[in-house]
This record gives structure tokens, C-alpha cells and sequence, in this order.
């Protein structure tokens, strides 16, 4: 009983296969659905159904990525703003920022992404060490002012 749903079904003795004709109406309409015209399925070259439905997966592909990438900005905008939606969140919480440039769809922009990224980092290491000195020479002075008056 379990084997019964593996096996395939037989064909009977009174099942006639199907003509030619017949096989190429039933396959008609999915080429039309790809963009195939009428003249081009009947009487174009035969080896177009081949190219439509790799034409066919290539969108597929395509389209998957676009909505893999859509996920990915929902995904981030939803971590963005989940310091807000948590239920015990402290008054004055605030969401991350949201990022400000689109994803890097190649490597020369990956590339470009990461030289950007590093030059910020850069930018703001520097503003925080050159802050950190000023803070010292100010405390070095202040210091040097309150040792002179004794």
C-alpha cells in the first residue's frame, strides 16, 4: 500500500498517446505567456521555445534577486526601528538611522561602499582623537594656571 503512492501510474491498454499536434496545442499557451507570438510559435524558427524559456529563467532569477534584496531593506529598516517596538523600552529611546545610500549591487561598487565606509571611520577616529588632545592641552594649561598661583 505505501509502495502504491511511489509507483507511477500505468498507462492502459485503451489510452492513446498523444499526437504531435496535440502536444504542440498544449504547450502553445505557455509560450504565448512568455511573449511568443502565433506566427513565431507555428511557423518561426523552432529553436526559439529554447531561448524563450531561458529568456524565462533569467527573469526568474532576476526577480528573485529583487525581492531577496527587497527583504534585505525591510529586514534592516525593521532593526532600525526595534529599539522602539520593544515593550520595556526607556523613555527617549531612539532608532538606529536607516542607511543612507542602496545596497552595492557589483564589486566596483562594493568596492567604492567600502572606501567610503573607511574613509568616514577615518574622518570621525580622528575628530574623536583630535577632541581627546584638546581636552588634555585644556586640562595640561588649566593645571600649569593652578600650579603658578601656589
Amino acid at each position: 500500500m505505501g509502495g502504491d503512492l511511489l509507483a507511477e501510474e500505468e498507462p492502459s491498454p485503451t489510452d492513446t498517446p498523444q499526437s504531435m499536434t496535440e502536444v504542440f496545442y498544449e504547450h502553445f499557451p505557455y509560450y504565448l505567456a512568455l511573449g511568443m507570438t502565433e506566427w513565431q510559435y507555428w511557423h518561426g524558427d523552432c529553436t526559439l521555445v529554447k531561448h524563450y524559456r531561458e529568456a524565462e529563467k533569467i527573469r526568474n532569477r532576476k526577480k528573485n534577486s529583487e525581492f531577496h534584496l527587497q527583504g534585505m531593506y525591510i529586514y534592516e529598516a525593521l532593526i532600525c526601528v526595534s529599539p522602539l517596538l520593544h515593550a520595556f523600552a526607556k523613555k527617549g529611546t531612539k532608532a538606529h538611522p536607516y542607511t543612507d545610500k542602496p545596497y552595492p549591487l557589483d564589486k566596483v561598487e562594493a568596492k567604492k561602499y567600502e572606501e567610503e565606509k573607511r574613509r568616514k571611520e577615518k574622518a570621525r577616529a580622528r575628530e574623536v582623537f583630535d577632541a581627546m588632545v584638546a581636552a588634555l592641552a585644556a586640562r595640561g594649561l588649566k593645571e600649569e594656571s593652578e600650579g603658578i598661583d601656589d
